[in-house]
């Protein structure tokens, strides 16, 4: 069975690979109780990424009791239904931010809480003032310490949120971390966690190939993976043609593929090695016009005057110099278009 069908959050530890830096920046801002924003435009992860930091929260953080909130904004229809989720897990109840303070502070707990889609519940009207609610609270927080007492007024609430892109304006202030395309090591890891006990492996080319072709976007990659997969277990099948089909025709919401992933599938460019590699036309037209004798035509061009300052500082005759320099020119005027002949 082909292990590429997930195109939701990755909820299996197992299956979560890379992005040490990312989890690095939201763990050590975690680490001094300032409220994290996760950013990123669709299918780069970060619902992916939050359900990470959920599970890991209380090994990375070292604290063993921690218990972990997962909310998805997008379903709920107000934040009183947030608040209400949040008081009744901590054992209490109540339909404001006040209330879920008073909770943390009855429970004597540290809590990690993560919410997802928050863009949903800003489009909505209701997600700013709750973002910027509990983001007072996470910060100031303070770190419990162990057999503290429950009951006091004392709290300790980390807090995450994921939205799109750009970042939303908040009064309160956000560790902003944004998710982008994913580094070649992470292409290999995140494959490899999906093809192991599956008998099949992708070679280094393929994994450049991938890469390229899913311009490193996570989403897409997992697309691309897919078809691959097929490949390996039919020969005939033409996975580049069925990716790129479907990448073309059912684009992820909000994040096409960029045009230059569909660039250099021919068979030239695989045999070449030169997938993922071709640069913009722009810049790969200069580049092919030094190559073609641009080079020569600069250097013709400055050859005279550098022959011309040689010969004033040795001879320190204007006359002398002047007349080299005219007859430089007439010289390179006379030549082929292109610069000097081959």
């Amino acid at each position: 069975m082909n292990p590429f069908t997930e195109r939701t959050r990755i909820t299996d530890p197992a299956r979560f690979t890379g992005r040490w830096r990312e989890l690095g920046m939201v763990f050590e801002q975690l680490e001094r109780r300032r409220p994290v924003l996760v950013t990123g435009s669709p299918g780069t992860g970060k619902s992916s990424l939050l359900t990470h930091v959920a599970q890991s929260a209380a090994a990375v953080l070292e604290m063993p009791d921690l218990p972990s909130f997962f909310l998805d904004l997008a379903v709920l229809p107000d934040a009183a239904t947030a608040y209400r989720l949040l008081t009744r897990e901590l054992g209490s109840q109540g339909t404001t931010a006040t209330d879920v303070e008073a909770a943390l502070a009855r429970s004597g707990r540290s809590a990690i809480l993560c919410l997802d889609n928050a863009q949903a519940a800003l489009a909505a009207g209701w997600g700013q003032d709750l973002l910027e609610r509990l983001a007072r609270l996470a910060r100031r927080s303070l770190p419990l310490s162990p057999g503290a007492m429950a009951g006091t007024e004392r709290f300790d609430m980390l807090l995450v949120a994921a939205a799109g892109e750009p970042a939303p304006l908040l009064s309160e202030p956000f560790a902003v971390v944004r998710l982008g395309a994913i580094a070649p090591a992470e292409v290999r890891l995140l494959t490899e966690a999906y093809l192991d006990e599956t008998g099949v492996a992708f070679s280094q080319g393929e994994l450049r190939e991938l890469a390229a072709l899913s311009a490193g976007h996570p989403a897409y990659l997992q697309r691309a993976a897919y078809h691959l997969f097929e490949a390996k277990v039919d020969a005939g099948y033409d996975w580049r043609a069925a990716y790129l089909a479907e990448a073309s025709e059912r684009p992820v919401p909000g994040a096409p593929l960029p045009p230059e992933a569909f660039l250099g599938t021919g068979e030239a460019a695989r045999d070449e090695g030169r997938i993922g590699e071709l640069a913009p036309t722009g810049t790969r037209g200069a580049a092919e016009a030094m190559s073609a004798g641009g080079l020569g035509g600069l250097v013709a061009a400055a050859l005279p005057l550098v022959i011309a300052l040689v010969v004033l500082r040795i001879s320190g005759n204007w006359l002398l110099t002047l007349g080299l320099l005219v007859a430089g020119y007439l010289l390179v005027a006379a030549l082929p278009r292109g610069g000097w002949p081959r």
